[in-house]
């Protein structure tokens, strides 16, 4: 215990040595991302954590405003055709790239097609699908790029050609995958564009400074930014602080403006001024590696995940702060009617009847082997609660199955990288909504997702069903088509939804203008500002 307080009080000290008193100035800001990201090359970032950063260096074609509406920002305006499939956007004129380059159509447009070119290998890639042969250029079907639905019609008007009518294709676009490139910078950092704040250049309202690994992004005002007169702070510091109660002590030490926290220090924070508590739309769950010689049977899997008491684990893990899981799909999301969630129901209420233990017999009995020649692993990474959780899920395996299930516990950078290169046995993983649709969970899971389908869920139908929503105009086919899908899913068990999250944010009472939000960006400090 001493050597832990110890080692927590040199990284206090280390903290507040690189990074100051934060809003001493009343122009800066800290806040808290939690885990180093993945990358900071819009086209290859896939963690949330890289998403916060490059939405304040990069301007997008469209923002999200405080409601979470879409409004002009790399680009002014925008036409959609009568059909639904031609969307025309006017890029803003004036605009400047961070070394003084006029930013045009044609950085957009290279960064779209960077974002769709196999040898980018962007995950999110998938999100460009609704472009007219995006896939088969992704897929190397079509090697012309000319082919693909995406023109520069001249030097600031660029145009989107779907091959169906998406109705939520404008929402896609606050998205990395679609941010600008500026082909110079490309050019002269090679395989290194990116990889450090001078490997990059920027047009967002912020330039990044600075970028200390596994310890902070520093980004300070860009005066070239096309709308700086309406961004208040000159300094916004990321900093990667994976444990709550470290972020915490940093908090109440002045050293963040804004992190998240444990449900155990919200309690000491109830009724003040600083707690904030958001549902922010991302879902937890259980990858299972059914390459695995056990994980391959289907009872196992449905043992595996129907053991856990999802109330139990929100009540007591998370201190009641989240939401049991009933499916992939997260509540939020319209449906029909009303919230697909509700519409869709508890995915697994039908094995209300059916015991775990009597589900892990059968299945061991139809692998021929004994409770001692289970050999599992679960994987989980370092941030937030997910030690915790591991403790709670090994107890409930134990006292259910008969049966001890090994934890490893990563770096967020490497639990992600593992499950991708497919070494886990199961795995924790949380995804949040990219846009505001239920499609934004479920599309991950079609065969084509590559590496965001870490677990390799592959079923023609559920392929078929989300396919057809993507496109389809009627709200009722879609919303059908997704529910039948999730349902497939679900019922697969190589995924398995544990809980809906509750964010759990301590807010300086002098940081304003910051948004919270379920979708995208989770928290969004383009408006932000410091009183006194």
């Amino acid at each position: 215990m001493k050597k832990s307080f110890l080692v927590l009080c040199l990284l206090i000290s280390m903290f507040i040595i690189s990074c100051g008193k934060s809003g001493n100035d009343g122009k800066s800001a800290a806040f808290n991302i939690e885990a180093e990201p993945t990358s900071l090359d819009p086209q290859v970032l896939t963690d949330i954590s890289g998403f916060m950063v490059t939405n304040m260096t990069y301007e997008p074609l469209v923002r999200l405003n405080e409601k979470n509406e879409v409004v002009p920002a790399g680009a002014e305006s925008w036409t959609k055709s009568e059909d639904g499939k031609v969307w025309t956007f006017k890029i803003r004129q004036g605009m400047k790239w961070s070394n003084g380059d006029p930013v045009t159509g044609k950085d957009y447009f290279n960064g779209i097609k960077r974002g769709i070119d196999p040898k980018t290998r962007s995950e999110y890639s998938i999100l460009t699908f609704y472009i007219e042969n995006a896939e088969n250029f992704n897929n190397g079907t079509i090697k012309d790029f000319g082919q693909v639905g995406v023109k520069l019609k001249d030097d600031y008007t660029l145009e989107f050609t779907l091959s169906k009518p998406a109705p939520f294709f404008i929402k896609t676009l606050i998205m990395p995958v679609y941010f600008p490139v500026n082909e110079k910078a490309l050019a002269t950092n090679g395989e290194a564009y990116a990889t450090a704040a001078d490997k990059s250049i920027y047009n967002g309202p912020f330039i990044m400074e600075e970028w200390e690994h596994n310890s902070k992004v520093v980004m300070k005002k860009n005066p070239n930014y096309w709308n700086a007169q309406n961004i208040k702070l000159d300094t916004l510091t990321a900093a990667i602080v994976a444990d709550f109660d470290a972020a915490t002590n940093f908090f109440e030490n002045k050293e963040l403006d804004l992190t998240r926290i444990s449900v155990e220090k919200m309690e000491s924070y109830k009724g003040k001024p600083e707690l904030h508590t958001v549902p922010d739309g991302r879902v937890y769950y259980f990858g299972f590696n059914r390459s695995h010689p056990v994980l391959k049977n289907i009872k196992i899997r449905q043992a595996l995940s129907l053991a856990i008491d999802r109330k139990q684990l929100v009540d007591s893990v998370l201190n009641g702060v989240g939401l049991p899981a009933s499916g992939v799909v997260a509540l939020g999301n319209a449906g029909e009617k009303g919230d697909f969630r509700k519409e869709a129901g508890d995915l697994f209420a039908q094995f209300s009847n059916t015991t775990p233990k009597q589900l892990f017999d059968e299945g061991l009995k139809e692998l021929n082997i004994t409770p001692a020649q289970v050999k599992l692993k679960l994987t989980v990474d370092e941030k937030g609660t997910g030690k915790k959780e591991a403790e709670f899920y090994q107890a409930q395996w134990k006292e259910k199955l008969g049966i001890d299930v090994e934890v490893e516990v990563l770096t967020t950078k490497e639990r992600i990288a593992r499950a991708k290169a497919g070494e886990f046995d199961i795995v924790r993983y949380g995804w949040g909504p990219d846009y505001a649709d239920p499609m934004t969970y479920l599309e991950i899971f079609h065969s084509k997702a590559k590496d965001i389908n870490f677990a390799k869920y592959s079923n023609p139908e559920y392929d078929k069903l989300i396919d057809l929503a993507k496109v389809n105009q009627d709200n009722k086919t879609r919303m059908d088509a997704m529910k039948k899908a999730e349902k497939l899913l679900s019922d697969d068990f190589t995924y398995s939804a544990l809980y809906y999250q509750v964010g759990v944010y301590l807010i300086n009472p002098n940081l304003k203008g910051v948004v919270l939000r379920s979708v995208g960006d989770s928290v969004d400090f383009y408006s932000a500002y410091i009183t006194k």
